[in-house]
């Protein structure tokens, strides 16, 4: 998903010591494409975790982002509805109710998706890429003008985001301009 750099980080600081081995064990079967261990070792970190909340939210969070990966979208739905349920920190929930969009968008649930990305920058207004999610997802419900002012407000934070300016050149009919060449003079 788009937040890896970010989930690297907030997991790392999540995660507790009982589910970092058959979390990373599972992150390396995945690269290997070994889909059965790699889900095995996500259930396993999630037992191992207890009744640890935030240690059993990161577990859930893992597994749904795997899950999410291989298209398994119920199951995926339902560990990231979890991971939200037992977490009170908001920068988290923000992370969570950002993929769930993500997920929501890509199952074309967009109303869903907009109503996610929303809670997510009422937490954490600062997350890199949501305002343009969010604004692609209005796109995609023909409200250009929602779409047009989460484009503007990304923007705004980051005036070189790449993804904001093509999405917004794409609805203005505009070439993309992270593909203009500058001029030599």
């Amino acid at each position: 998903m788009k937040h890896a750099l970010a989930l690297v980080g907030l997991l790392a600081c999540l995660a507790g010591a009982a589910h970092a081995g058959p979390t990373a064990d599972a992150e390396a079967a995945l690269d290997q494409d070994d889909t059965v261990q790699a889900f095995a070792l996500y259930t396993k970190a999630l037992a191992q975790a207890g009744k640890d909340p935030r240690a059993r939210a990161s577990a859930l969070f893992d597994r749904a982002e795997a899950y999410a990966r291989y298209a398994k979208d119920p199951e995926a739905l339902a560990d990231y509805n979890e991971a939200l349920a037992l977490s009170s920190d908001p920068a988290f929930k923000a992370l969570v109710l950002s993929s769930r969009g993500d997920l929501n968008a890509q199952g074309r649930h967009f109303p869903e998706a907009i109503a996610d990305y929303t809670q997510a920058l009422a937490l954490k207004p600062d997350l890199a890429g949501v305002l343009t999610a969010r604004g692609q997802a209005h796109q995609r419900m023909r409200d250009n003008d929602a779409a047009l002012a989460d484009f503007d407000a990304e923007l705004k934070a980051d005036p070189k985001y790449p993804k904001a300016l093509r999405a917004k050149a794409r609805l203005l009919g505009q070439p993309d301009p992270t593909q203009i060449a500058e001029h030599p003079w």
